[in-house]
């Protein structure tokens, strides 16, 4: 009889590896949804506290994130092809002519829109919705443009509708924010729970954007936001009818006066936040384009150029972040009050950046001048939902929102022709800063010397 050898073990087949992997991956899809849903779930419940799910209010959060996650995706389409895909020269250009492109729309938005808005305060959902429809169309118009060829002349036409676009919602979302705050919710804390929605979605979006352009290109990528601007507009017409405005809203639209309103008819404090506000947007402008020509000739740490356009991202949504969740807190104060410690830190931030250019500056610099922003645009909104009268309220929005955007380009503007020394240009940005500290300084020492002059 033969000996028999002993058995050896099977090894295992390609089929039967590739069926555990894909096991696997499975567990990990169906994990990655359970997590999803269970987030998608707590951010419901926390969205439809206290009183926001009967009042409307988180209804409005939810529009807002939406359309915010929609212009998301289309920046990330037109940052491919005006930015990232051609060299540091190039891209000036391109930049430059869309900086240009982006004034436009504030030609329209404060002496049209928003007295028209005004007039028509009883249909703001619908002229809601009408915003992020044309937001939709204009989507597909600028995907198609992409794609060269006689279509290509459309593209910046169709940029200028979005900006306008979005600017016209804006400013209706932000005069309808009172009629959906419900009782034992301040404007401040109703101001922050948007914003805060407006800068996490985006990100998302946007990570979304990167990948569907990275596999299905520019169309339909753009696609995908005009699907997301659409059910934004289905989800604004569900929004309670208070949205739209009252009897009593009514009844002062008959009575109030229709001439257009200069800011300088409105209160110190008022004036006092845009001021502050328009000076951080600025800085905000420059450190976003000049940042990021920068850190494409002058990589930090050592690291890719790619990977140092990512710390900066990072920085600037992590500042916004930070800016949102404590603004709640903080823009009750005294907007005179806020103006120059948000100031000073930026203005420290921006002069350390100047002297010692590097990873953890740039960083620091990006979180400090996104969280100073967004409070001072939370205490502006606050400001003007408080002191400003419904009648001229979408009035009082629109050319507030002009002013920012326009400081935004002119700090941008300052960005892209400066050389990219980062030394320069932070010295530059540290030098506004200072200008502006110093008027802050002479606005308070007046008014202190005003207000210790003796009463006759």
């Amino acid at each position: 009889m033969g000996v028999e050898s002993p058995e050896r073990p099977r090894a295992s087949s390609p089929d039967a590896r590739g069926d555990g992997v894909g096991r696997a991956l499975w567990h990990l899809l169906i994990t990655i949804a359970r997590t999803i849903a269970r987030g998608w779930r707590a951010l419901r419940r926390w969205n439809r506290r206290g009183g926001a799910g009967a009042s409307g209010l988180a209804g409005l959060v939810e529009v807002h994130a939406l359309q915010a996650a929609g212009d998301a995706v289309v920046a990330v389409a037109l940052a491919g092809s005006l930015f990232f895909s051609v060299p540091t020269d190039q891209a000036r250009t391109r930049v430059a002519l869309y900086l240009l492109v982006t004034m436009a729309p504030f030609a329209v938005v404060a002496p049209v829109l928003g007295p028209l808005l005004d007039r028509f305060r009883s249909g703001r959902r619908i002229a809601l919705a009408l915003t992020m429809a044309a937001r939709a169309t204009l989507a597909i118009v600028i995907g198609h443009s992409l794609g060269g060829g006689t279509a290509a002349l459309a593209l910046y036409p169709a940029a200028l509708g979005v900006l306008v676009a979005g600017k016209a919602y804006s400013i209706a979302r932000s005069a309808a924010v009172p009629r959906l705050v419900p009782e034992g919710m301040t404007l401040v804390q109703a101001n922050a729970r948007l914003t805060f929605a407006a800068v996490v979605t985006p990100g998302i979006a946007g990570g979304l954007a990167v990948a569907s352009t990275k596999l299905f290109g520019h169309l339909t990528t753009l696609r995908f936001g005009a699907a997301v601007y659409v059910l934004a507009a289905v989800l604004v017409l569900r929004l309670p009818r208070r949205a739209d405005g009252g009897a009593e809203t009514r009844a002062t639209e008959q009575s109030a006066g229709r001439g257009l309103l200069r800011l300088s008819n409105v209160t110190v404090d008022v004036r006092a936040a845009l001021r502050t506000t328009a000076a951080l947007r600025a800085l905000a402008g420059f450190l976003l384009l000049y940042g990021a020509f920068v850190v494409r000739k002058h990589p930090i740490g050592g690291l890719s150029s790619t990977v140092s356009l990512g710390a900066l991202a990072v920085g600037l949504g992590i500042g916004n972040l930070i800016g949102t969740t404590t603004g709640a807190r903080a823009a009750h104060v005294n907007a005179r009050r806020l103006a120059l410690p948000l100031l000073l830190v930026s203005l420290a931030t921006t002069f350390v950046t100047a002297i010692d250019f590097g990873l953890f500056t740039v960083f620091a610099v990006a979180v400090v001048s996104s969280a100073a922003v967004a409070v001072a645009k939370l205490s502006l909104d606050a400001t003007i939902q408080q002191q400003v009268d419904e009648s001229v309220r979408t009035s009082t929005f629109a050319r507030s929102e002009t002013t920012l955007q326009l400081a935004w380009v002119a700090g941008g503007a300052v960005g892209i022709v400066l050389p990219t020394a980062p030394w320069i240009g932070f010295l530059v940005a540290s030098a506004g800063l200072a200008a502006e500290v110093a008027d802050a300084v002479g606005v308070r020492m007046r008014r202190g010397r005003g207000a210790k002059a003796p009463t006759r």
